[in-house]
């Protein structure tokens, strides 16, 4: 946990702040209104050597550095009209020099372009790393971690990279749900397409129903035909991936009303799918399914 201190001025709350925290750093958040309007050569920490940033609210930012705020900000306010609002970093005991000021600058800007969150086209020109000791270094690398800190305490996250979800995003945010047999599962059924190039597998659900399962990596034509398969193969190509010119490749498994259904969507066109499924040795879904029947005891 780390603790600021927050001094708002009682005659202009929103356009004159200044935080302190544990470290020898002191923020000033000034209006631009503020600046066009005050004499800044009346607050101390506008006379003493600065890291500042100037921002707007459309997430543009420009990073510099100067030995008084004061003298620097009136370019400012007459030759970049975009920006609104002004983060002025200080010693609060004046021990930061022009090495120091320079050091903070190039991390600011390095971070800045790093994170890419802010546009900093106007920093168009990127410091070279100045030369500190070691044990300099060290110390203010932590006050810029500090900086950081401030800044992220004003919500204003220019150095804050964006999380990257690492994770392959889904095609769809719904998964689909392949209900489980209830009885003797059925083998399993292929479908090849005309030149052989493409293979899809699934299964019969033994619940009652007509349901038919392609299952994860089939491989679906690209090439349709005037009926295209109908709508549910518009819903199954939202889970699948382009693999070259000439198939998609199946996701997830994926639950069709009835094996025509399933073999129409994966060749682009109307299908009888108990003739187009076939088991590995060539027997079709009907053939299948007509001996099955035949083989199943009557009963008494």
């Amino acid at each position: 946990m780390r603790t600021l201190k927050v001094i708002i001025n009682t005659e202009n709350p929103h356009d004159h702040q200044k935080v302190m925290g544990t470290s020898d750093c002191v923020m000033t958040v000034l209006s631009r209104r503020f600046c066009e309007k005050t004499d800044l050569s009346k607050i101390a920490e506008m006379q003493k050597p600065a890291l500042y940033l100037l921002v707007d609210e459309g997430r543009k930012a420009y990073i510099g550095q100067t030995r008084s705020f004061n003298s620097r900000v009136k370019d400012h306010l007459a030759k970049k009209k975009w920006w609104t609002r002004a983060y002025v970093f200080v010693s609060d005991a004046g021990r930061y020099n022009t090495a120091s000021i320079e050091y903070l600058e190039y991390l600011a800007i390095r971070e800045g372009l790093a994170a890419g969150v802010y546009d900093l086209s106007d920093n168009w020109q990127t410091p070279t790393e100045p030369t500190l000791q070691k044990y300099d270094r060290n110390e203010y690398d932590k006050i810029f971690e500090g900086i950081k800190f401030f800044l992220n305490y004003e919500r204003c996250f220019v150095f804050v990279k964006p999380e990257v979800n690492t994770k392959p995003e889904e095609p769809l945010q719904q998964k689909v749900v392949v209900p489980q047999p209830v009885a003797k599962e059925y083998p399993l059924f292929f479908l090849r397409h005309t030149n052989h190039s493409c293979v899809a597998k699934g299964y019969l659900l033994n619940d009652g129903t007509k349901s038919f399962v392609v299952l994860k990596g089939s491989e679906i034509s690209v090439k349709e035909s005037n009926t295209k398969g109908g709508s549910a193969r518009k819903k199954m190509l939202k889970h699948c991936t382009l693999r070259g010119d000439e198939k998609y490749v199946l996701n997830e498994d994926f639950v069709f009303d009835s094996p025509s259904g399933a073999a129409g969507a994966c060749l682009g066109r109307n299908s009888n799918g108990y003739v187009e499924w076939v088991t590995e040795d060539g027997v079709t879904l009907k053939s299948y399914l007509e001996n099955l029947k035949q083989d199943q005891p009557n009963e008494c």
